[in-house]
């Protein structure tokens, strides 16, 4: 008998292990869906505005006070989160007429878990291409599911929660075209993917870029293995293809007409409202609170004691990316300052231990380092944006989300587990595998909900 139960378990372990974390997260985030209080989850009550102004129409809907007091803008903006919200909404409407308002909420929350839900799975189809091992792929799951700040995001209405699903999906096809594996249909699945991310949001398009790099390099030193094209399913790339085009035109019509009209990706406020409506929104209040009179150039920073551009890329922004992930930061704040010093020194572990496999032990795939890349590349983006707003308001941190990161955090869970995995001192990649499982259960969200009538007790209905 019991060597039947071992042999069922080696069998059927990592199965009966993937089903209890995706329980486990859902039950997490659906906590917190039906109990947060409205407006704790950062821009919940803006996200369920505009979804509400959406549903007052199939189309596009003009600006109103309710939205643009909010700092964000209709005209010009991705709208797609916004319009299924909208849709979801003239369902739930349908259904039930009488629903209050803070019970359309949850529903909307509801939805949101779903997405979640989608990016944790894209998450383990991801991991199980890049690491050929049964047990080790559940590690990135292990990671993503207990990182406290995707918890709480996927909890709430936020759009965060489907580009987020968006961008790991389309990573997860590209490496299916990194592997050769049905090229063509491959190829068109995380274009759409990426095509309705950016849709979702305009953060996603520095992603979409450097994975098209990415691609097109691939295409030019494979393409005599690719080419010729034989033994695809035409329908299947008729259709992909169909639903790809109007996604592009979509794209043009937002992108590339606001490049046309106003040089910039989304138009500035006074472009398309009048002074009096600008100066309602949240976020230029806040500049003019918040920020200095001038922005600061990088010798005057130094020379004011601010940090460099180098140590804040290696020490500040880690301290700050790595509080505002493994805490909590929306309109309330949870921070686990007891537990960033251990957070910090399992991050430089891995980046020497990244570095040692990069460049001594050489265990990384073509795969793995084009990952490497298209992280590094989002990473540097959202650091000179960060940097270049800290100029700007002095250092208070203002723009600093761990979250902004979530497009990449399937690539950042799944290489963390590849760094530990490939790490041949075995002592090393056993303590450093324990300790990672103990910190980040620890400073998880379990530990924080069994205790939130005290950590946070004034969060929830």
């Amino acid at each position: 008998m019991v060597n039947q139960l071992k042999l069922y378990f080696k069998k059927h372990g990592p199965t009966i292990l993937l089903i209890a974390m995706l329980v486990i997260f859902t039950a997490y985030a659906g906590f917190m869906a039906f109990n947060l209080q409205e407006g704790i989850i950062p821009d919940e009550p803006a996200h369920f505005t505009f979804s509400k102004s959406y549903a007052n129409t199939l189309g596009i809907p003009a600006d109103t006070y309710e939205t643009y007091s909010w700092g964000w803008y209709i005209e010009g903006n991705p709208f797609l989160y916004y319009w299924i919200n909208g849709r979801i909404i003239n369902l739930i409407n349908l259904i039930s007429p009488d629903i209050t308002n803070f019970d359309l909420l949850i529903s909307l929350r509801v939805v949101s878990v779903i997405y979640a839900l989608g990016t944790v799975w894209f998450c383990f189809l991801l991991s199980k291409e890049v690491i050929q091992h049964r047990w080790w792929q559940l590690l990135p799951v292990f990671l993503l599911t207990n990182t406290l700040t995707f918890v709480f995001i996927s909890a709430g209405v936020q759009y965060d929660n489907l580009a987020n699903f968006f961008s790991i999906a389309g990573l997860y096809f590209l490496v299916r075209v990194f592997k050769r594996q049905n090229f063509v249909i491959n190829s068109l699945a995380w274009m759409i993917n990426l095509a309705l991310g950016t849709l979702v949001k305009y953060p996603i398009l520095p992603l979409a870029l450097v994975m098209s790099i990415a691609w097109l390099i691939f295409l030019i030193i494979h393409h005599k293995r690719i080419f010729p094209i034989r033994n695809y399913s035409i329908i299947k790339i008729l259709f992909l293809t169909l639903l790809l085009v109007p996604m592009i035109i979509g794209n043009f019509a937002i992108y590339g007409m606001n490049l046309i009209r106003y040089q910039s990706i989304t138009p500035p406020c006074r472009e398309i409202l009048l002074d009096s409506q600008c100066e309602l929104s949240m976020f230029e209040q806040r500049h003019k609170e918040l920020a200095l009179d001038t922005k600061l150039t990088i010798t005057e920073s130094i020379s004011k004691g601010y940090p460099s551009p180098l140590r804040y890329a290696s020490v500040d922004w880690v301290y700050h990316i790595l509080l505002r992930s493994l805490g909590l930061t929306g309109h309330k704040s949870y921070f686990p300052l007891h537990l960033i010093p251990y957070y910090q020194l399992l991050f430089y572990l891995i980046i020497i231990l990244g570095l040692l496999n990069l460049f001594l032990w050489r265990t990384f795939s073509f795969i793995e380092i084009n990952l490497i890349g298209i992280a590094s590349f989002y990473a540097l983006v959202l650091l000179i944006t960060n940097y270049n707003s800290e100029l700007v308001y002095g250092f208070k941190q203002i723009a600093v989300q761990g979250r902004y990161l979530f497009p990449i955090v399937g690539i950042i869970v799944i290489l963390f587990t590849k760094i530990v995995k490939e790490t041949p001192i075995r002592i090393v990649q056993g303590v450093t595998l324990a300790f990672t499982v103990g910190l980040i259960f620890y400073g998880g969200p379990l530990n924080v909900l069994l205790k939130y009538d005290t950590i946070l007790y004034d969060w929830f209905i």
